[in-house]
């Protein structure tokens, strides 16, 4: 890869953390229960199981040619293990994960990583709205990030040696390990528990909302958001479901994006290397990028999520990088309430 791909690449990961989910900017479920909103609140059983298939993919588009970077497929199981007033306690176990790179190396290397990680059930507690609040075995997941992290290491510099002169070890893992650093950074950053959750305690008007706040970041940015009631599915859906669907599209000026390329190297090159990339980023001739994300969140009447897809598109000096997320049941098993006569739903889709 020559230097100007390289901080194409670069820059386009570290655009995937200035334009985030706009549904998420909603109010919290306490605070409306008006008839004109949609509460996304978590209605779950002692013992309800649903199992869903992940899937993401990242491809990048230069001069008309499609370069596919990775696919992950993974199936999931929840099972709510506790059901009180105060909230639930779920368990997430990742059964099957199968991952693709255009790499073969990197391929057999998160394969074997994936598959090891899926020995750990996550054990995560809500509130009674199903906001996620604790990962109640952190410990033992902590431990097995890291030691899958290590091993993750062990094999790209054991078969890239030259990479450690460029990229040091150190500076490159202790990055990586920021996002298992502690519960909150782990959550935030497990992408199908946040398809999965990250609207549940909000409330958002029905109907359609523009919006030209800025980003979080202090980006222009424009929004669409619209919210309404509606089955999921003609065969497996309720009258009582909804959806929230929405698109952004946020813009980063060019002397931002030159100074988060700048800050993402002096964090991640040797010392020895430093100054003549930083060269190579102020020779380059930088325009504004532009993010684009599409959202659309499908739920059950009872809060469990149905359909989710996030997608990103970046356009960035002449590049474009789409990565798209998509979580979708695949078999249910609901349980009844205490005193309710009404039969148990299972399915399969």
């Amino acid at each position: 890869m020559n230097k100007k791909n390289l901080l194409r690449a670069v820059m386009a990961l570290t655009l995937q953390l200035c334009a985030l989910p706009v549904a998420a900017k909603a109010v919290t479920a306490q605070q409306a229960s008006q008839d004109s909103l949609v509460n996304v609140i978590a209605y779950f059983c002692k013992n309800d199981t649903m199992c869903y298939q992940y899937q993401d993919y990242e491809a990048k588009v230069e001069n008309n040619d499609t370069i596919v970077d990775h696919y992950i497929k993974s199936d999931i199981q929840l099972v709510v293990v506790d059901s009180t007033s105060k909230g639930y306690l779920i368990e997430y176990n990742a059964l099957n994960t199968t991952v693709e790179y255009k790499d073969s190396m990197f391929t057999r290397v998160m394969q074997s990583i994936m598959e090891k990680m899926g020995d750990v059930k996550v054990l995560f507690s809500t509130d009674e709205y199903g906001t996620i609040e604790h990962v109640k075995n952190w410990t033992e997941v902590k431990n097995n990030m890291k030691a899958a992290s290590k091993a993750i290491f062990d094999s790209i510099y054991a078969n890239m040696p030259a990479m450690s002169e460029v990229f040091p070890r150190q500076r490159f893992e202790a990055q990586i390990a920021t996002l298992y650093s502690n519960e909150k950074a782990f959550l935030a950053n497990n992408d199908d528990l946040q398809l999965l959750f990250l609207l549940h305690g909000k409330s958002l008007p029905i109907g359609k909302v523009e919006n030209d706040d800025p980003s979080d970041n202090g980006y222009p940015q424009h929004s669409v958001i619209v919210t309404s009631y509606g089955k999921t599915d003609d065969d497996y859906g309720f009258e009582d479901d909804y959806y929230v669907h929405s698109v952004s599209e946020t813009t980063i000026p060019k002397d931002d994006v030159k100074d988060m390329l700048k800050l993402y190297f002096n964090k991640m090159i040797s010392d020895k290397h430093l100054e003549e990339v930083n060269q190579t980023i102020d020779s380059t001739e930088y325009s504004e990028a532009k993010v684009t994300n599409s959202e659309q969140y499908n739920y059950f009447y009872n809060g469990w999520p149905c359909e989710m897809t996030q997608s990103k598109l970046i356009d960035l000096m002449g590049t474009q990088t789409i990565e798209i997320k998509t979580i979708v049941w695949t078999t249910r098993r609901w349980g009844v309430y205490e005193d309710d006569d009404s039969p148990t739903y299972d399915g399969t889709m």
